[in-house]
């Protein structure tokens, strides 16, 4: 029901400690206070019967969204160069007589 979202930068959320999901649809969201659908939700009181159930929900939250994704947001680009960069590394590699990775190494 809870899916992580790797696509977001640094939440202020996040920097307080406040555990937070992204959740697929408004509808599944809409379950949680037995609603149609639901944009956001917030919880201030749970009942005691409750408490169990959400203390498991907040633990899954943290580990598979907060914690696993938090290294992932602070790097950024893959390490693909494009067209015009690329060229311009070949031409730089034909010239020193190396090939393009070994000029790329050498910081040409």
């Amino acid at each position: 029901m809870l899916t992580p979202s790797s696509s977001l930068s640094s939440s202020p959320l996040s920097a307080m400690g406040v555990p937070y999901v992204i959740v697929k649809s408004k509808a599944r969201l809409g379950t949680v206070v037995h609603k149609k659908t639901a944009a956001v939700l917030a919880l201030q009181d749970v009942r005691s019967e409750d408490n169990k159930e959400l203390a498991t929900l907040v633990s899954a939250a943290k580990a598979n969204f907060t914690d696993k994704y938090e290294d992932q947001r602070r790097h950024w680009g893959g390490g693909l160069r494009g067209n015009k960069s690329t060229a311009k590394l070949r031409k730089r590699a034909k010239a020193a007589g190396q090939t393009i990775t070994a000029a790329a190494a050498a910081g040409l």
